[in-house]
């Protein structure tokens, strides 16, 4: 049997992570790494914290062994983003999914942040996301009344 040829990947805070090419070359970002220089068998990260780039490469060697099988790439997808609930690390995987282009990822963590919003009040997803309200008292109101339904109870903010 063929060895797996496999690559490095180094993180902003030094830390290396041996992944198997094929499940690499999923990141556009690191496939087009890979294709600039395929001489070089590690590849640094410099703006992926190596706690992130861990599931980074945990979602990229599931995917390799889901497959294409749709149902289970579904229940890799679940199975990956169960227990994932703290917005500070959801919004980092999804800067390194962006900066690494791994759309599935950016999808699933999108479907994520979308999910923990649904019934929420515009305080609440203010709050959670860090989101300043910078609007004028007249502005806010204008919205309030363009947009009642967004405003409309009940909101489970818990």
């Amino acid at each position: 049997m063929a060895e797996e040829h496999t690559i490095t990947l180094k993180s902003s805070d030094g830390r290396d992570f041996i992944i198997s090419k094929n499940a690499a070359i999923l990141s556009e970002t690191i496939k087009a790494m890979v294709e600039e220089d395929d001489s070089s068998s590690i590849f640094p990260l410099s703006i992926v914290d190596s706690k992130t780039l861990a599931d980074v490469v945990t979602f990229l060697n599931m995917c390799v062994d889901c497959g294409d099988d749709d149902d289970k790439k579904k229940s890799c997808d679940e199975e990956f983003m169960a227990g994932k609930d703290d917005v500070k690390d959801l919004f980092n995987h999804l800067l390194a999914a962006n900066y690494l282009d791994v759309k599935d990822l950016q999808d699933i963590i999108c479907k994520k942040i979308a999910d923990m919003m649904v019934g929420k009040s515009p305080e609440w997803v203010r709050k959670a996301f860090s989101i300043e309200n910078d609007f004028l008292p007249e502005e806010e109101e204008k919205v309030r009344e363009e947009h009642a339904w967004a405003y409309q109870g009940p909101h489970d903010d818990n």
